[in-house]
């Protein structure tokens, strides 16, 4: 009842703004207090605890607070200053190693601040998020970047890939994704379809979108919520056909993901690692990303 009678009296617009203010990290808080607990427990009574990564993380929660990444290095990101500027177009925008990074229109600059803390704190080396070990990887490859969202780590890639297809079907980010990679039109093409099993008006398989493509010296990243192995599966004869590929596909949206997607590469000839440390999902604790190549 009260919260129909607060959506309906209360416009989205400034709905959105009390959500970034407070309401969204005092939500957050009420729902990750047993983990807290948890965490302060661990903590507390450290020696009667095993030494492994899972009752490490939730030490780190003991002791710094409920995050999403507990590791160590996480925390030099809190003290960050982090400066927003704003376009002549009204786009705000960081500059992130020397590029331009812009964000939907619309965001206020806490928003712009908080979204770029998490990406690069989730890029750490030490983070299990970490997509790449060195992006001297991708020296010469081809990216396909599944799930680009703002495309950070495309933009980070851009100087060592040959060419880069960003795939992105959510409408608030399309604008800023073509203004950030304006200086690379030449070697940059957007896809706006999801990709997955299958082929119909939204969606689309790398099978079908790689036809007739190079094939070879590819750089796969997923980042798509869940949807990860369904598009490994529509990619199976990309995947299998293909010389020096690599890819970057996380498996922490679903609980059996890092058991299956490595699985599902390791049939089709892949070497697989997933990454050191983990993430915490309320109230789980899982592995961030698995990394492959042939």
């Amino acid at each position: 009842m009260i919260v129909k009678l607060y959506r309906g009296c209360i416009s989205p617009t400034l709905r959105a703004k009390i959500y970034d203010a407070f309401l969204g990290q005092m939500l957050s808080s009420l729902r990750n207090m047993p983990s807290w607990w948890k965490g302060i427990r661990i903590y507390v009574f450290s020696p009667f605890y095993p030494r492994n990564e899972y009752y490490d993380a939730f030490r780190f929660i003991g002791r710094h607070g409920v995050t999403f990444y507990p590791f160590k290095t996480s925390m030099k990101y809190k003290q960050a200053d982090i400066k927003v500027n704003t376009s002549g177009g009204g786009y705000p925008y960081v500059l992130h190693n020397g590029k331009k990074l812009y964000f939907p229109k619309q965001w206020e600059t806490n928003r712009v601040s908080g979204l770029y803390l998490s990406l690069i704190t989730e890029q750490d080396p030490n983070s299990a998020h970490r997509y790449v070990e060195s992006y001297d990887e991708l020296a010469g490859k081809t990216l396909l970047d599944i799930g680009a969202a703002e495309g950070i780590f495309a933009l980070d890639a851009i100087e060592h890939v040959k060419k880069v297809y960003l795939f992105e079907c959510d409408e608030e980010w399309i604008e800023p994704l073509q203004m950030t990679f304006s200086p690379w039109k030449e070697k940059v093409e957007f896809v706006y379809k999801y990709v997955g099993c299958k082929n119909d008006g939204r969606c689309i398989t790398l099978d079908a979108f790689m036809k007739g493509k190079e094939q070879d010296n590819l750089h796969i990243k997923m980042d798509i919520e869940g949807a990860e192995l369904s598009a490994l599966y529509g990619a199976w004869r990309l995947l299998a056909g293909g010389t020096s590929v690599t890819l970057s596909v996380c498996v922490y949206h679903k609980e059996d993901d890092a058991e299956n997607i490595p699985l599902f590469l390791s049939s089709l000839g892949y070497c697989c690692q997933i990454t050191r440390g983990l993430m915490f999902l309320t109230p789980h604790m899982r592995k961030g990303i698995c990394r492959g190549k042939k």
